[in-house]
């Protein structure tokens, strides 16, 4: 009786791993298109997680990584996985996520080079029940990236993408 437990238990935190590996919706920023797309940088400006809307090249957030673009119009396109570009093959790099929304590893951008999503003294995590993202990126060639603040100007980048830990818990009781 304590093995069918055991494996029942084992096989429920084993589809509740399946399913929060699930595939990230097509550009899942600024879910309520009121304008949580933006992150800021002294040195360059406003940078567009959300560029083209719906359908176009910005941020997807998954469990495990980012992919898309941010676009600034002062540095141009910011890749945040090689599997953007297919250069996966010569430079390997990415922005990931932990599953818990901390995030780490490198962006690209041909202009502005390596972006830094956990360097020290900052680093970007996305608030796993409100998707709202935090904190700050670094790159030598752009400084610091914002990812929020409430002043002097209030901006924000927000995904849809949320831990849904509840569910997972009520599978592993039952």
């Amino acid at each position: 009786m304590k093995r069918t437990t055991i494996g029942k238990a084992m096989t429920a935190a084993a589809a509740c791993l399946l399913l929060s590996m699930g595939a990230a919706l097509a550009v899942n920023i600024d879910p309520g298109n009121v304008g949580d797309k933006y992150a800021w940088s002294e040195n360059g400006g406003w940078m567009d997680a959300k560029p083209g809307g719906d359908t176009g090249q910005g941020v997807e957030v998954a469990n495990a990584k980012l992919t898309g673009f941010i676009w600034s119009e002062n540095f141009g396109w910011i890749s945040l996985s090689c599997q953007n570009t297919d250069a996966c093959g010569t430079s390997s790099y990415g922005v990931f996520n932990d599953g818990l929304g901390n995030l780490s590893g490198y962006a690209w951008g041909e202009n502005v080079g390596w972006i830094n999503f956990s360097p020290k003294g900052g680093g970007v995590v996305i608030n796993s029940i409100t998707g709202e993202f935090s904190g700050s990126a670094w790159g030598e060639n752009v400084g610091w990236i914002k990812f929020a603040a409430i002043a002097p100007v209030a901006f924000r980048v927000k995904t849809s993408w949320i831990l849904e830990p509840a569910a997972c818990f009520i599978r592993l009781i039952y």
